[in-house]
């Protein structure tokens, strides 16, 4: 008990400040009917906590992280669920599409459509995985326009 009391003891301190801050500190102290120790207090007060906040940013980001990612984490698991069921439908779709092209029209239409879908995929991966980062106006648009004869890129 006796170190606490001893703690919050006040001590003075001289601080030198320029006339016309003085002059705005007293306008202040009149203005909010306090001491301008108490102004000057409270500064002091609210640079040391600005201060612990900032050295402590770091856990606290993190901290703030993990509890993002618990909130989002059943969220980013379902998207994933359901973009996993769309591919697969579409992957059934692409090999039945096939297969009623075969059985129905023959084996010319099923190579002509098992050629399609090669340069497909082709393009479907060019257009997966290449960077647009330093694409022009007009290459971008050209690049996102995916009906547009396919560059041999």
């Amino acid at each position: 008990m006796k170190e606490q009391k001893e703690e919050n003891k006040l001590v003075p301190i001289i601080v030198r400040i320029p006339k016309y801050k003085k002059e705005m500190l007293e306008k202040l102290s009149a203005k909010q009917g306090r001491y301008e120790a108490d102004i000057i207090r409270d500064g002091i007060d609210r640079e040391l906590n600005l201060q612990i906040y900032k050295d402590n940013l770091d856990f606290i980001i993190k901290e703030l992280d993990s509890m993002i990612d618990a909130k989002l984490g059943p969220f980013i698991k379902s998207q994933r669920k359901i973009n996993a069921k769309h591919l697969r439908t579409s992957a059934i779709n692409t090999y039945l599409q096939g297969e009623v092209l075969y059985r129905l029209l023959g084996d010319d239409m099923h190579k002509q459509f098992t050629e399609m879908l090669t340069n497909a995929r082709k393009k479907a991966n060019y257009y997966l995985n290449h960077d647009t980062t330093n694409m022009t106006k007009k290459d971008l648009y050209d690049f996102y326009t995916i009906g547009e004869m396919y560059r041999n890129e």
